[in-house]
């Protein structure tokens, strides 16, 4: 699985940032030309909405909530090495800043990184995901799954009713990338992402995926069992690359 570590929250909450629908092909990424690059995701259901700093210089621009992000579009070029990294509540009126999560991590030049929050407001962990965009197989599509379910089990990926691409995908995990054959959108694949060993979907299955050859896709779990609403699991996904 890709190389991932946490950084637990100081205080209540998360990290917060780039948001994705099942319409996936919207989130192409321009690269940007150089510095560490870095896309941040909130994953937090019941957080409240945030701002992002890093090394002191706030990133986002519109006050972040659950399951948004950003860039959108994109990852943010960074100054390469040590990073520290801010998530306060934004000032309004005579409502003062309010600070929820301090973490530290290090980034390397020309590499790129998923920054996602996790858990709850009450329990907050941030994780870092190395995002390997290379492409060994320029016929093929490549597909991966980042577990977000705090309290739910590990998670298999599977393309239809057959077996997994990948299998026990834990909370806070992401697997490697699988290569699969290309699909259009005459003949969508349909994506399941299930509870381990099982035949039961966690979140309700993407009927429409499109996979282009020479891309990679993330396919995203979040939100929280047993809840209702906006805080259901849900599966969405996105272009990595």
């Amino acid at each position: 699985m890709n190389h991932i570590f946490s950084l637990v929250a100081a205080a209540g909450l998360s990290i917060g940032l780039l948001a994705c629908g099942n319409e996936h092909n919207f989130v192409i990424n321009q690269v940007p030309a150089s510095g560490a690059r870095v896309k941040l995701l909130h994953a937090i259901p019941d957080g409240p909405a945030v701002d992002v700093y890093v090394n002191n210089a706030k990133v986002n621009g519109t006050a972040l909530a659950f399951y948004t992000g950003y860039p959108d579009r994109e990852y943010v070029a960074l100054t390469p090495g040590p990073a520290s990294l801010k998530v306060s509540t934004p000032a309004s009126g005579t409502v003062t800043e309010q600070t929820v999560l301090t973490a530290n991590s290090t980034f390397d030049a020309d590499k790129y990184y998923t920054v996602a929050a996790a858990g709850t407001a009450a329990a907050p962990v941030a994780v870092v995901i190395n995002d390997d965009l290379s492409i060994p197989d320029a016929s093929k599509a490549y597909i991966r799954i980042i577990n977000l379910v705090s309290n739910g089990p590990g998670v298999d990926l599977a393309i239809g009713t057959v077996a997994p691409l990948v299998s026990n995908v834990a909370y806070k995990s992401a697997s490697d990338f699988v290569a699969v054959a290309p699909a259009n959108s005459s003949a969508p694949l349909i994506v399941q992402v299930r509870s381990t060993g099982t035949t039961t979907l966690l979140g309700a299955a993407i009927t429409n995926f499109t996979a282009l050859a020479g891309r990679k896709y993330t396919i995203l779990v979040r939100g929280l069992v047993g809840k209702t609403g906006a805080q259901v699991p849900t599966v969405n996904s996105y272009i990595t690359r």
